[in-house]
């Protein structure tokens, strides 16, 4: 792999952000917002969760990127990250009341709708809402094995992974061409 983990810098800017925004509401910054599962057996009040991922094509495959006049480089991919941001109610000694989770909601849907692009390897990150139907909410919360609960659903484009695969093109050194006429020779 060439650099750093994109995914891990993505999720600690975010993390970063949801912890100055959210944390004068009823949060200490570093113990309470965390990376984690729902239903994960750790000490967090609220939790950040990377459930999809998808490619974005606004115009369809890029092209190849010229790096020198016989070399191209695939291009990068980019991709729309789909993270789930919900109150952990299995914090430890039953310290979430359904007064603090809907006060953890309401601070995280205040930090969405005013966060500004993320800065990541000098491109800026969009958050955004993501909108889930109804069955599409039961099905991903049954898929982690909890039953449905309020929960933020963020939507950060387009994050680029960088593409490590170069290949040697050689230039044209001599192009032919025949031509005939259609038809064969009419008068």
């Amino acid at each position: 792999m060439n650099g750093k983990p994109v995914f891990e810098g993505i999720g600690n800017l975010l993390l970063e952000r949801l912890r100055r925004e959210m944390s004068p509401v009823v949060l200490d910054p570093e113990e309470d917002i965390k990376l984690a599962c729902p239903g994960a057996e750790t000490d967090y009040r609220f939790g950040v969760f990377l459930h999809d991922i998808e490619e974005v094509r606004p115009c369809g495959p890029p092209p190849a990127v010229r790096v020198s006049a016989d070399t191209r480089q695939h291009p990068d991919c980019l991709l729309a990250l789909h993270f789930l941001l919900y109150a952990n109610r299995r914090a430890p000694f039953d310290s979430m009341s359904a007064l603090d989770e809907m006060v953890l909601l309401e601070a995280a849907i205040r930090a969405v709708h005013s966060m500004e692009p993320l800065e990541a390897g000098g491109q800026r990150v969009k958050a955004a809402f993501h909108e889930l139907e109804r069955p599409e909410k039961i099905a991903l919360w049954q898929g982690l094995g909890s039953p449905l609960q309020p929960a933020v659903y963020l939507t950060l484009e387009p994050v680029r992974i960088p593409s490590t695969r170069i290949r040697r093109t050689p230039p044209v050194r001599e192009f032919q061409l025949t031509a005939k006429r259609k038809g064969g020779d009419k008068k």
